[in-house]
């Protein structure tokens, strides 16, 4: 039977981009979008100086508390423990979901003591370049992003639940409404004297705005937000249990993202900002294509090993692989040529002047080198997580993670602020030719004597 071009033209784009990858994506660009207003309103109210570096160091300690202790975990084990119990008892799947709730604010409430008590001596190491005045203001302004995080903690639960329901519109509107907190924070300082700490605020608003609509759409589940306690069920031990590889690696990302503040900050003034807002370009062909797509087509990879099928694997993740790899490299080049307009356009005016525009330019196009291979270490990652394997992808990105510190660190004096992207792209090469290596082999071992997923090791399918 001859199909209708319609039926073709849907297979196809079903083939390249699977529907589930096309609503991420839909959602990714909406943030990108209100990610650009954000950008052009700081750029035209602080420019890049002192404040702005600020505010931005201010974020990177209580983040990477708030992604090793909460995201990582959850991101994990949480979808499949939390869809097997509600199978068969609801009840007990939202009794563990409310504990995992109460475990990770009580967990990031410790960790923001912990911060805020060893505040002075971050603003001298993660600020090493910033003066007294400007040290003195991250430490106020890390105060304000800490309450921030405890309501990200609740949040990313939740979001955590509305994934197991597939509510994936109040799950993406959130990351939105937080930009819009910020943006407005921002608008309210320009207008008085509050400045820089307006924005600060803002922040807290929008992550008030980030659990607020999460919170709606659970509203026709059976989940409830209320504490509970119940850490010593079997499905909380096996929840502690899968997740602990996850968080290994997890920290990773980052880490590197706070050296890149941290060495920036010694290398001129307002380079914090400057590989703030390049990487802001950076990370959208990334999300938008390598994280969605890899995403879109991982359970069915999962299935394939599962039935020891290794010709639909290799198909389905060579196919993924070059489709990914093929779209960002476009995307990359692009990026690449119009840095220098998407930078004046998208930020330049008011306090961005055109030397401001220039630098900034420079920077995110040497940052669209690396665009391919970040990218491509998210199907390459998921591939060995759909062969049950989650230690040779820690091992991977420690490598990786080595070679961008280090190329990074050794082409600073020459090279500037330029050392970063080159050294950012070098380390993704690294670590994608480790994971490929290690994809090969895993690859091979598929056949009929292939795990059942239901053995524990399947949890990191959802990583």
């Amino acid at each position: 039977m001859t199909r209708s071009p319609v039926a073709t033209i849907r297979s196809l784009i079903d083939r390249i981009f699977p529907r589930g990858a096309l609503v991420l994506s839909v959602l990714s660009f909406a943030y990108f979008i209100a990610g650009i207003v954000r950008n052009r309103i700081f750029a035209n109210t602080y420019g890049v100086g002192p404040e702005l570096d600020a505010y931005n160091a201010a974020f990177r300690i209580p983040e990477i508390a708030l992604d090793v202790l909460v995201a990582a975990g959850l991101t994990a084990p949480f979808v499949p423990i939390y869809t097997a119990l509600r199978h068969d008892d609801g009840r007990a799947a939202d009794t563990f979901g409310r504990t995992v709730l109460t475990g990770a604010v009580l967990v990031m409430l410790i960790a923001v003591l912990l911060i805020l008590l060893a505040a002075p001596w971050l603003a001298a190491t993660i600020g090493a370049g910033f003066d007294a005045e400007t040290q003195e203001l991250y430490i106020d302004l890390l105060r304000i992003n800490c309450l921030a995080q405890i309501l990200f903690a609740a949040s990313i639960c939740i979001g955590e639940v509305l994934v197991a329901h597939r509510r994936f519109l109040f799950y993406g509107l959130a990351p939105i409404l937080y930009t819009a907190g910020i943006i407005g924070g921002t608008l309210v300082g320009r207008a008085s004297d509050l400045g820089i700490m307006a924005t600060a605020w803002g922040a807290v608003v929008g992550a008030v705005l980030h659990l607020g609509i999460r919170g709606l759409g659970i509203l026709r589940t059976s989940f409830r937000p209320w504490p509970a306690f119940r850490f010593r069920t079997a499905a909380f031990r096996e929840f502690i249990r899968l997740m602990l590889p996850r968080m290994l690696s997890h920290p990773i990302e980052p880490a590197i993202f706070t050296y890149f503040t941290a060495l920036a900050s010694t290398i001129v003034v307002g380079g914090v900002t400057t590989i703030n807002f390049a990487l802001d370009y950076q990370v959208v062909p990334v999300s938008l294509i390598g994280i969605a797509f890899s995403l879109a087509v991982f359970p069915t990879l999962s299935t394939a090993y599962a039935d020891g099928d290794r010709a639909t694997f290799r198909s389905i993740l060579g196919r993924n692989v070059v489709t990914i790899g093929g779209l960002t490299t476009l995307a990359a080049i692009a990026l690449f040529v119009g840095a220098p307009i998407l930078v004046e356009v998208l930020l330049g005016g008011g306090a961005f002047g055109p030397e401001e525009v220039a630098t900034t330019a420079v920077i995110v196009a040497a940052f669209a080198v690396s665009v391919p291979f970040d990218a491509l270490a998210y199907p390459l990652s998921r591939g060995l997580y759909a062969t049950h394997d989650t230690i040779r992808q820690v091992g991977a990105s420690f490598a990786g993670f080595g070679v961008v510190i280090g190329a990074s660190t050794l082409l600073a004096p020459s090279l500037g602020l330029l050392a970063i992207p080159l050294g950012y792209a070098l380390g993704m090469i690294v670590k994608d030719a480790l994971l490929a290596m290690f994809l090969v082999r895993r690859v091979r071992t598929i056949g009929p004597t292939t795990p059942a997923p239901d053995q524990p090791a399947s949890v990191v399918s959802v990583a």
